[in-house]
């Protein structure tokens, strides 16, 4: 009895901290966006949307997501325009070490685009001031930087900002990757 309450316990325990781990995430996400706002104030929202840059299916083709996989795709606009997408079927798995104990956790595959228009070096070095593990990218726009523990790729192009998430893989290495080809297909289009 003793040990079927210790397990149920690391079981809702290992879900609390792989819900844990998407908050700190998001809320990393979120202070850049804010820190930007608060760069430059007078900026006003465009209307245009991220997820017209791409279309889901050629995101699924440098994703490696199958073509048959439901997508939730979310067209919002909070500080910026924003594009969500996580996959109803396409998932990875991640193995934490809870209380000693090996525990394997599965995440959806998810991407999202912000769309940040007329944005300066100072808003780029402004949001990415958060990513604790950031790391210069070459070849991507006019300045760019990968964090992996976002597993986000911020990039100034042509005027634009966009962070570009990308997490369909355990391995931080794997996300970069698809993100600077995702991030190449969107520059085309800006």
């Amino acid at each position: 009895m003793k040990k079927s309450l210790l397990l149920i316990a690391c079981c809702i325990f290992a879900i609390a901290c792989g819900n844990s781990e998407t908050s700190k995430a998001e809320t990393t996400q979120t202070e850049a966006i804010t820190n930007e706002k608060e760069a430059a104030p007078e900026l006003i929202e465009s209307a245009s949307s991220p997820c017209s840059f791409l279309t889901e299916e050629k995101i699924k083709e440098v994703l490696g997501i199958p073509a048959d996989d439901l997508a939730e795709i979310k067209d919002v606009m909070r500080t910026y325009p924003t594009c969500f997408y996580k996959w109803k079927t396409t998932a990875f798995s991640t193995t934490k070490s809870i209380a000693g104990q090996e525990v394997i956790l599965n995440y959806p595959a998810e991407a999202s685009i912000v769309l940040v228009k007329d944005a300066t070096d100072k808003m780029f070095e402004t949001s990415t001031k958060v990513y604790r593990d950031g790391v210069t990218v070459d070849g991507v726009g006019d300045m760019a930087m990968w964090g992996s523990t976002l597993s986000q790729l911020t990039f100034l192009a042509k005027g634009t900002m966009i962070h570009l998430h990308v997490r369909i893989s355990d391995d931080a290495e794997a996300n970069k990757e698809k993100a600077r080809e995702l991030a190449a297909l969107i520059i085309q289009k800006l």
